[in-house]
């Protein structure tokens, strides 16, 4: 589907009758303004819109021109009537009879009469089809009569039937029968009719015989309650049922263009201009007698004949008080929707405007502010429309606690009054044209969202989810009228709190417990799609801090799964504030975060608390690996031999750097998937192994630091990061005591490995003190290795039979190094009670002959 199809079908679906700007249109589906202005444009050279206006400009789905559109209300109250009246026209093979209830004087006839039209329009029947009409009342005493009107008789059926006559059935073949009140239809009569409806055959009176065939659609009509005077066998036949309402229970705006439709007619049939007082207007939109439309227009007739009566010819009639505001009324005046009413309270909605700006720019209370709009309430009570009010207070209450009580856990402390102003100043907004007047509403919803930026954006959902629609500029005098009791409250949050969660309810229900049980606003929610990507994700979210704008202390993202560092990455480079994310998602969890930011506590202090949720729940608070600079130790042979190392260097370094142990291939993982920004802190990565990366990160395996280049290195690398060269020394001896270890636990039979490497490492510093020399890591965990397994040899040598082998020696550096051997080996000797023979020590001084 092409984009511009979806801004459509949203406009259709969302909002089919009304007018909206491009910015209004653009908030809504999440796009651009720039982007939204060039897909209205194709729709509107494709004749899919309507435009109009021009700063700003309105978008309307443009309507197909029905014989409907005649009707005042068609696409408003009447719109679910009017789609009934096309299906009864449209269903095959031949529409259905449908009947119209509703108290005289409201239009049934004249909605007959338009089904008719449509009918012909639509070309389902012929042009020069036949729209018959019969009122049963005015034969309501005369059964016979009206029988043979509407079936036609036979010559001879009856005194004075000479001839065969066609009855109103026979004249309205292959068009339409309207029959009104039918409630004073005879039971026979009915019983006929509903035999026609059944098989599209009748007799006429007199005929037995041979039976008339025809093709009559049927509409009937009525002004009392069916089950009083209809048989059900009849009502059974007749499957659509509309119920007019009456002139009173209109929406104002309606009533008003039929007063202005009736005041027109005037106009045509005298000839004159028609100048109307609002005041009289006001008057005639409020008329409730039993003749509805019918007793208004009366009205509207008798006062022009008593204005028309005291002017000279060709003058305006004046209708009204002098001095009372008026709009003037010809035979060619159109009527727009709202452009009348707004009229009406045009200069109080600008007073109002400008009282509102000036509040707050004078930091007011929302108690000043809703002071404000209730004044403009009572200037305007005359205009409030009771019907369209009712609606809103219902539609208001409703949403007040299903939908910002149980989501959000807000309760507004509301009474029934302020729930009725809110309602009404909801019906003025529902009427009043923005393009009459000049307005600000972008300059009062930024003042409100700076002043107020949690409560305004649970106006703004509010909005959307009660009219399913963005923000007008007269929904923005509701907000202190809904706030003023609860907005101190509200915006003492200064943390903003996000769930993100798979499924079609999880997050909002999690959002929902929380909420209610701190009885605040803590969360939003984002319930997503299984196959949600983390741009889709991070693209929701930042949609939602623009709208709500920014948080004073932090951030906190709860989500159940997906990559952590991803995540964070996403927000973190859309947003400036402290941000925490939390993998795992539990109501637990969210609760704990919640309880703690209503009470107000720190983003450190409930940083901290989340690291204690449990081994399975991720947090991040820092962008990259690490927020401290950091020393990663992975080891092939796995986690194990990490950790030791990372005790050890914890034991020999300062700590100033964090010591982060990581598998092998989460390591080899995290180097493939992450840029170098990731490892900003990373001083060192130490492995078991050669790793290869495209990034510019130090990597040194362990074994090659045994050798003089690679110590080197991992020594300058570690001064470089603050340590000093005696922290290095005793990190590499820990290291080389470490693999000794390894490497002897399982060669030595009985002696404690700890115990007699801690006699290779003495002796081996004895050597390096007498000759003045600093052996290889490499040589001198040969030594450690070697010296160790020697004294267990000795050990076991020295309960057998002794043969000591003479070793010859061929300068005096080797008898020096024998003699200085003997006195090295000489405390280990009485230690243990064992002799080290010359052999033994032949292999020592080939091990170290390069540094003698």
């Amino acid at each position: 589907m092409k984009s511009t199809d979806n801004i459509y079908n949203f406009l259709i679906k969302e909002h089919p009758d009304d007018k909206l700007t491009t910015q209004q249109i653009a908030s809504s589906v999440g796009l651009s303004r720039g982007v939204v202005s060039s897909y209205l444009s194709q729709l509107y050279r494709e004749n899919r819109l309507v435009k109009s206006g021009t700063r700003p400009v309105y978008w309307m789905v443009r309507r197909e021109v029905t014989e409907f559109s005649k009707v005042i209300g068609y696409n408003g109250s009447l719109a679910k009537i009017i789609k009934q009246c096309t299906e009864a026209i449209i269903y095959p093979p031949k529409g259905f009879p449908l009947i119209i209830t509703g108290p005289s004087g409201i239009g049934k006839s004249y909605l007959a009469k338009i089904i008719f039209e449509e009918a012909k329009r639509r070309t389902i029947i012929n042009k020069d089809a036949n729209f018959v009409v019969l009122n049963t009342a005015d034969y309501a005493n005369n059964p016979e009569l009206l029988s043979s009107i509407l079936f036609g008789f036979k010559k001879g059926a009856f005194t004075g039937a000479d001839k065969d006559t066609p009855g109103l059935v026979d004249q309205a073949n292959n068009g339409y029968l309207f029959l009104d009140e039918i409630h004073r239809l005879p039971t026979e009569s009915q019983e006929k009719l509903f035999s026609l409806l059944d098989s599209g055959k009748f007799y006429p009176l007199g005929e037995n015989k041979e039976a008339h065939k025809v093709n009559v659609r049927f509409i009937f009509a009525t002004t009392e309650k069916l089950d009083n005077f209809m048989l059900k066998t009849f009502m059974r036949r007749v499957p659509m049922h509309i119920d007019l309402p009456a002139f009173r229970r209109r929406p104002f705006i309606e009533r008003f263009e039929l007063v202005f439709h009736a005041f027109r007619n005037e106009a045509k049939r005298t000839g004159r201009s028609i100048e109307v007082s609002l005041d009289q207007l006001n008057r005639l939109v409020r008329t409730d007698k039993p003749g509805n439309i019918g007793a208004m227009e009366n009205d509207v007739q008798l006062i022009c004949a008593s204005g028309f009566e005291n002017v000279d010819e060709n003058e305006c009639i004046f209708v009204g008080k002098p001095g009372e505001p008026t709009i003037f009324i010809n035979a060619n005046s159109s009527f727009e929707k709202t452009s009348y009413y707004s009229d009406l309270i045009k200069d109080q909605v600008i007073k109002l405007q400008k009282k509102t700006s000036n509040l707050l720019n004078r930091e007011s209370s929302l108690d000043d502010l809703s002071l404000a709009v209730d004044q403009m309430l009572k200037a305007t009570k005359l205009m409030v429309d009771e019907v369209l009010i009712k609606d809103l207070k219902i539609k208001v209450y409703k949403n007040l606690k299903e939908f910002l009580g149980e989501r959000y856990g807000v309760d507004l402390n509301l009474d029934e009054e302020k729930v009725q102003q809110i309602a009404s100043a909801f019906s003025l907004g529902e009427l009043f044209n923005e393009d009459t007047v000049q307005l600000s509403k972008n300059e009062l919803q930024k003042s409100f969202k700076k002043r107020y930026p949690r409560c305004f954006y649970l106006f703004r959902q509010f909005i959307l989810h009660t009219f399913k629609r963005s923000i007008r500029e007269m929904d923005l005098f509701c907000f202190p009228l809904m706030f003023q009791n609860k907005c101190v409250e509200l915006e003492s949050i200064h943390f903003t709190g996000i769930l993100l969660a798979h499924g079609r309810n999880t997050a909002t229900s999690i959002q929902s417990v929380v909420n209610n049980l701190c009885g605040n606003y803590i969360f939003e929610a984002f319930d997503m799609p299984i196959d949600v990507s983390i741009h889709d994700i991070n693209e929701k979210v930042q949609h939602y801090l623009n709208q709500k704008g920014q948080s004073k202390d932090g951030i906190f993202v709860l989500f159940d799964m997906g990559s952590l560092n991803q995540m964070f990455k996403e927000i973190k480079h859309s947003s400036d504030d402290e941000l925490l994310v939390i993998n795992n998602l539990t109501t637990a969890m969210a609760l704990d975060i919640g309880i703690r930011i209503q009470r107000g506590d720190s983003f450190k202090q409930i940083t901290k608390a989340a690291q204690k949720f449990g081994d399975a729940t991720g947090v991040q608070y820092y962008e990259g690996l690490s927020d401290r600079d950091n020393i990663i130790v992975s080891c092939m042979s796995g986690v194990g031999i990490s950790e030791e190392i990372k005790k050890m260097m914890a034991e020999s370094l300062s700590g100033k750097e964090q010591i982060i142990t990581m598998d092998y291939k989460d390591l080899q993982h995290t180097l493939d998937t992450h840029e170098q920004d990731f490892f900003h802190k990373t001083n060192l990565v130490i492995t078991t192994t050669n790793i290869e990366t495209n990034l510019d990160i130090s990597i040194i395996n362990i074994y090659d630091i045994m050798e003089k280049p690679g110590y080197q290195e991992l020594k300058r690398l570690l001064i470089e990061a603050g340590e000093t060269p005696g922290n290095v020394d005793h990190l590499m001896e820990s290291l080389l005591k470490f693999f000794s270890l390894e490497g002897i636990k399982d060669r030595l039979q009985f002696l404690n490995p700890d115990v007699v490497i801690n006699e290779a490492q003495q002796i081996t510093a004895k050597y390096q003190d007498y000759y003045q020399a600093e052996f290889e890591g490499k040589v001198r965990l040969n030594l450690y290795m070697h010296l160790s397994l020697m004294i267990e040899r000795m050990l076991i040598r020295s309960h057998k039979d002794n043969e000591y082998t003479e070793i010859p020696l061929n300068n005096e550096q080797e008898k020096e190094f024998f003699s200085v051997s003997h006195a090295i080996f000489k405390g280990i000797e009485i230690k243990y009670n064992f002799k080290v023979d010359d052999y033994e020590i032949s292999l020592m001084y080939q091990l170290l002959k390069s540094y003698i």
